[in-house]
């Protein structure tokens, strides 16, 4: 009969959680992203702000642009990530505000957007997962509807 120590017996438990975790990254990072196939419409960047994103005990903060769309004549907002590029050269992400973006929409909900990768006016701009972040400050969108 084999007998284990609580502490094996441990170490087992987390390496199998551990070798779980690791298999299921690859698989993630393996999947096409769903939004791959979303069609896409031609955004507008309204306003560029920060929010602070909270991760557990600690929190920092992450430039971000709203945007807004337009499909089947009716308007819809989102967000994305402001990231500074190598070509930046010091210019402030507010530069960015009325710069046109590719947005792309879920056609079943075109409320659901995504901003795919990609650099605009020497800033990376990236997806915004919503549930992690609060406004520091106020981002007002300025839409004019004709």
């Amino acid at each position: 009969m084999l007998v284990m120590s609580p502490l094996l017996e441990l170490i087992l438990i987390a390496l199998g959680v551990l070798a779980t975790f690791v298999i299921w990254l690859v698989w993630q990072n393996g999947r096409p992203n769903k939004t791959d196939s979303w069609p896409v419409a031609e955004g507008t960047i309204q306003s560029v702000g920060t929010v602070v994103v909270h991760a557990g005990r600690d929190s920092h903060s992450v430039d971000v642009g709203d945007f807004s769309y337009n499909v089947n004549d009716e308007y819809y907002s989102g967000r994305f990530t402001i990231a500074p590029s190598s070509s930046t050269g010091g210019h402030s992400p507010r530069r960015l505000v009325n710069q046109k973006i590719k947005v792309r929409y879920n056609p079943e909900k075109p409320e659901k957007s995504s901003v795919p990768q990609t650099e605009v006016g020497g800033f990376i701009l990236g997806p915004f997962y919503e549930p992690f972040g609060e406004d520091i400050d106020p981002i007002q969108l300025n839409i004019d509807k004709f």
